[in-house]
């Protein structure tokens, strides 16, 4: 079994909830355990940097001396905006060792940064990690039939100097991903384009039209769905859909998955432990296109003889 430290960063507690359970799904199918960093803090994504450059760095890299207390040698991150401020802020700290003993001073009593921990984001451990032949292993419920795009946002590739994963510009590892799991990636030209980010709180109209060209290159691929290793990339792309095909007088009517919502699926867990709930977009449309979909098992049904039965007993 491998281990790994994980940083579940603020939003898998609240509004990607469906990220984070279903990460540990597939953790535990893959024989990852996950060991969560003790009293981690918010990153400071996505404000901090743009407030504080000390802030920027203080915040992420109390995180990763903590990181360092643990045994292990990697850190995983579902969340894109926290990996692109705990990884950028590991490159600069190991490139300036002056700005990192500065910055240490801020977290005082933690211990030192030693950069001996590797930071690498969900979508990256899946793909160097865990790797393509040992996730198609694990698959017992192919998606096969539905057609995917991938969409990468800006921040899991790019910068090429800090994210040193997959290309800036046409990465394929998700779309490998899902090959893996039986399905077809379509192909996407608008796979690192800028959803519009937290623009959905401060400018909502950007996030319409970028998200909406998004979707509209997504729907002429051809794809059923699309697929996210992002929790603010699902949240514009799902939660603002309505909104687009209102001000647009457009229709798409495309699902937004997490990658490991279909990774899940594909190693069969039910439908039900996916929390599709949570979706603006209804997902079955989407899912409809696999063979089957592995439903929770039904309780039988009581007879009153039965219930009066087990009262008799208690």
């Amino acid at each position: 079994m491998k281990e790994v430290s994980y940083f579940p960063g603020c939003s898998a507690h609240g509004t990607s909830e469906e990220f984070d359970e279903t990460v540990k799904m597939v953790m535990k199918t893959m024989d990852v355990e996950m060991e969560e960093i003790p009293d981690w803090n918010c990153c400071g994504a996505t404000s901090a940097h743009t407030l504080s450059e000390s802030l920027s760095y203080a915040l992420p890299l109390r995180n990763l001396v903590l990181a360092e207390k643990l045994s292990n040698d990697t850190m995983t991150i579902p969340c894109a905006s926290c990996y692109q401020r705990m990884k950028a802020t590991k490159v600069h700290m190991d490139e300036n060792p002056e700005l990192a003993a500065r910055i240490n001073t801020a977290v005082v009593g933690e211990g030192n940064y030693e950069g001996k921990v590797a930071i690498k984001s969900m979508l990256q451990y899946c793909y160097e990690d865990m790797g393509l032949e040992a996730i198609k292993a694990k698959v017992t419920n192919p998606i096969s039939g539905m057609k995917l795009a991938c969409y990468y946002g800006c921040l899991l590739t790019r910068p090429k100097a800090i994210t040193q994963f997959d290309s800036p510009e046409y990465p394929m590892s998700m779309d490998r991903i899902v090959e893996a799991l039986g399905a077809k990636a379509t192909p996407f030209d608008f796979k690192t384009e800028c959803c519009g980010a937290s623009f959905s709180i401060s400018d909502t109209d950007i996030v319409l039209q970028l998200s909406g060209k998004i979707l509209e290159m997504a729907k002429e691929s051809g794809a059923h769905a699309i697929v996210v290793a992002c929790p603010l990339c699902q949240s514009n792309l799902d939660m603002r859909q309505h909104d687009i095909e209102k001000k647009y007088h457009v229709k798409y009517d495309l699902p937004v998955f997490y990658l490991t919502q279909l990774m899940a699926i594909a190693f069969g867990f039910p439908k039900a432990k996916m929390m599709f709930a949570k979706h603006i977009i209804p997902v079955d449309s989407a899912l409809a296109h696999i063979g089957e979909v592995i439903e929770e098992p039904k309780k039988p049904v009581k007879g009153k003889k039965a219930v009066q039965a087990e009262s008799e007993v208690e």
